[in-house]
């Protein structure tokens, strides 16, 4: 008997792409409470040194635990393209609760784009759709300097 389709299971699925160094996962797992925990574990992991704009999720559980933190896209000095898919097939099939995302402005404007806002609102559109909530999206700008669109109101 010949077998048409390969067995793809979920955990095979993850095991690639851990394999394939999609997923990034910090070195202890950390709980945010507030954006200033997000921004302090990603400025030290991946912005300070970041040339180019980087878009992160952050994979939580249900105690907002960070489980994995994916580098999702790189792009140039003032963007970079991400959709839905890019930030929920990791969430999903590494079974996060929440996600919160996280991009830097290397040229230190911390103000969000039309295109950081409309980017948010699909994504937000897209979690609620499978039971992912996006709990911020964060422009990080310096160790401390960031803006939370969920505090201006975006989500």
């Amino acid at each position: 008997m010949t077998l048409l389709f390969e067995d793809y299971s979920i955990s095979k699925a993850r095991v690639q792409l851990r394999e394939e160094k999609r997923f990034y996962g910090p070195g202890e797992r950390n709980q945010v409470t507030a954006p200033d925990d997000v921004c302090e574990l990603l400025w030290e992991e991946i912005y300070s040194e970041a040339p180019c704009e980087i878009f992160i999720a952050c994979l939580l559980n249900t105690a907002n635990v960070v489980q994995t933190v994916v580098k999702v896209s790189e792009g140039g000095l003032s963007g970079t393209v991400v959709g839905p898919r890019d930030v929920y097939q990791p969430a999903l099939l590494d079974n996060a609760a929440a996600v919160i995302c996280a991009h830097n402005h290397p040229s230190g404007n911390p103000e969000p784009s039309r295109e950081d806002i409309r980017m948010t609102r699909k994504l937000q559109d897209a979690g609620e759709v499978l039971g992912i909530p996006l709990h911020d999206h964060l422009i990080i700008t310096g160790r401390s300097g960031y803006t939370s669109l969920a505090e201006r109101g975006v989500l």
